[in-house]
């Protein structure tokens, strides 16, 4: 009878960065956005969006004006 060493059940060594058969190499998921009427050049510029509905406002303070 063959004596099993441990290194023979344990998976060969490889580099995190490089991927296998094992590890999906991504999963995308796009919500569908709704057509809007897009701002002018110089509000879409002012907002840093050409998109109403992406104009999410950022606090640095936490929100407190």
């Amino acid at each position: 009878m063959n004596k099993i060493s441990s290194s023979d059940n344990e998976m060969p060594k490889r580099d995190p960065a490089t991927p296998t058969e094992f590890v999906p190499l991504a999963i995308a998921t796009v919500p569908m956005q709704p057509w809007e009427q897009p701002y002018d050049p110089a509000s879409a510029l002012k907002n840093g969006t050409i998109f109403p509905c992406l104009n999410l406002p950022f606090y640095v303070t936490g929100g407190d004006l």
